[in-house]
């Protein structure tokens, strides 16, 4: 994502344009999640394996407000319903139980 100016429903009413910024932000890959929280806020947390399976090193903790958390739920939806649309839908079975089923598995 290159520098940008977006305006929300919230920013439409209010006249204001907010602008968002990411210079010298380093992308990141989680192959790997966990969410906590309580009944405040959510914490999503990313990490990957490396080399012992059994280690999952988190580089990454969020914080979302419930409001955002809900907000953030409803985008990745529609991101993943537009996706399948396009692509097909996808398989979010563990490895163990696609090798069982028959189904090829994403390389």
């Amino acid at each position: 994502m290159s520098d940008e100016q977006v305006r929300t429903p919230e920013d439409e009413q209010q006249g204001r344009k907010v602008q968002l910024r990411d210079r010298g932000m380093a992308p990141a890959y989680a192959g790997f999640f966990t969410i906590t929280g309580d009944q405040d806020i959510v914490i999503l947390s990313f990490g990957n394996q490396f080399r012992n399976p059994d280690v999952i090193q988190f580089d990454a903790k969020v914080a979302l407000s419930m409001r955002n958390a809900k907000r953030m739920a409803v985008t990745l939806g529609n991101a993943i319903r537009e996706y399948e649309k396009q692509y097909g839908e996808i398989d979010i079975q563990p490895p163990a139980q696609r090798a069982q089923t028959g189904q090829q598995q994403d390389s």
